[in-house]
């Protein structure tokens, strides 16, 4: 990866904006450590002498004179500055050679620029010059080189701490946004793949838990998904060409062999019969295939309106009783009490009969097809069970899918009635599955949990 990618790369942008962020508040909090520091030795230093000039001024000249020569001897680091002039302004005693330009008012006053004892340069000073009764000036003064050395030394730390800090945070910074941009170079490269075919190919994931790495854990299971639908779509291409190829080619057979060996009439109605007859197999199992095309995408959901799920039981149970008893088969009904729900009436009814269809179709003789409609805890429920042969374990799972059968399966039919009842009961928010009835099989159609539900209604 370029240098250039990296320091283009948010991470080191945000690390930069948070160097400058820990530069500005580290200059403030030194700046206030500075004038803290600073203000407090001159407010100190001035105080001190404040007190001395005027404790000096009730004392005689010899007791000034020699407080005065008392404080230069034992100033060892001479930093102190004492004098005495009479009222002319000639100097009586002391090592400063002059009043300097301040007012004798008897408070502190700063000089930038005071000469030093022995002549030698100048330094700054804090002066109180005070006025004694018989007209002289005694003047009391003292060095602020030490604060200005301290000023110049937080300065000098100031420089020095924040310039590893800066260079320690933009590493850092760079660092993060170097390993920030390669992982997203590896998910770009992912990404490419998967746009080039390699559907197997996933985001890489790690373990940093952190919201790029949810969204590639979402975007694997969406691509998980999408495997899985367009396996199953190659599937289904399949068995829609197996459906609808056998019966053409026998309508294409009949009409060819009747057109080349028969010429009467009354001896082709029979072929002729037999050639529709194919067809119209080819043409419901187009129409069924539009049939769940246009449930899935919404197509025929949106006339929703309050019903009872019982009547609908009836109902259907009432049509298709005439066919149960063409085999022998009872037909009961446990419809108890109300059962409200909202929803597409004509939907949920195609729905109950394709899973009744279903459980007359694989019932032998003598069996029995019940169809239970209740409410439970507020919410509809509906079951059909029957006495036939049952589902496998292993197929309760792919039950639902498009055109499957199972095997040994020779009953006529398409794979699709169990599909289209799954559909409508997902528009519906419910959830359709399979149980044991020992013998035969139980579907069951029950609410979705309340989040998938809210999701479902929410899209009406």
């Amino acid at each position: 990866m370029q240098t250039v990618e990296v320091f283009r790369a948010p991470a080191f942008r945000l690390a930069l904006a948070f160097c400058f962020a820990v530069s500005a508040a580290t200059a403030a909090a030194f700046g206030v450590i500075y004038l803290q520091v600073s203000n407090a030795d001159v407010q100190r230093v001035s105080a001190v002498l404040v007190d001395e000039a005027a404790k000096s001024e009730g004392d005689s000249d010899e007791q000034l004179r020699r407080a005065l020569e008392l404080r230069l001897t034992r100033d060892i680091r001479r930093l102190d500055y004492v004098a005495l002039f009479d009222a002319s302004g000639a100097k009586i005693f002391g090592d400063v050679p002059a009043v300097p330009s301040i007012p004798v008012d008897g408070a502190a006053h700063i000089v930038r620029q005071q000469l030093l004892p022995d002549s030698s340069g100048f330094e700054p000073a804090l002066f109180v010059a005070r006025q004694r009764p018989d007209g002289a000036v005694v003047l009391f003064g003292r060095s602020l080189r030490e604060v200005y050395d301290l000023q110049a030394t937080l300065l000098t730390v100031l420089a020095i701490a924040l310039l590893p800090t800066v260079l320690v945070i933009l590493a850092i910074g760079a660092f993060f946004a170097r390993r920030a941009s390669m992982r997203f170079e590896r998910i770009h490269s992912a990404i490419l793949r998967i746009m080039n075919g390699e559907l197997h190919s996933r985001l890489p994931v790690g373990r940093e838990g952190d919201d790029v790495e949810k969204v590639a854990r979402a975007v694997n299971l969406m691509l998980d998904e999408i495997e899985r639908l367009l396996d199953q779509l190659k599937s289904v291409g399949d068995n829609i060409a197996h459906d609808l190829r056998t019966p053409l080619m026998i309508a294409r057979a009949k009409i060819a062999r009747a057109l080349d060996e028969e010429t009467d009439a009354e001896i082709l109605r029979p072929i002729l019969n037999a050639a529709v007859s194919q067809i119209d197999r080819a043409s419901v199992a187009i129409a069924a295939i539009l049939r769940v095309s246009a449930v899935e995408n919404g197509a025929l959901g949106n006339r929703f309106t309050d019903f009872d799920l019982g009547a609908v039981c009836a109902e259907v149970v009432d049509f298709y009783e005439p066919l149960a008893q063409s085999k022998s088969i009872e037909m009961t009904v446990d419809v108890r009490g109300p059962a409200p729900m909202r929803g597409d009436v004509d939907l949920m009814r195609e729905a109950v009969s394709n899973l009744v269809d279903n459980a007359i179709k694989f019932t032998p003789e003598g069996g029995t097809v019940r169809v239970e409609a209740e409410t439970i805890d507020g919410l509809p429920r509906l079951a059909v069970s029957d006495t036939g042969r049952g589902i496998p374990p292993q197929d309760r799972a792919r039950v639902f899918r498009r055109f499957f059968r199972g095997d040994g399966d020779d009953v006529p039919g398409h794979g699709l009635g169990l599909n289209i009842a799954q559909t409508i009961a997902n528009l519906h928010g419910f959830q359709l599955t399979v149980e044991d009835n020992n013998p035969g099989a139980r579907f069951v159609m029950a609410p979705m949990a309340k989040a998938s539900l809210g999701l479902v209604r929410a899209a009406e």
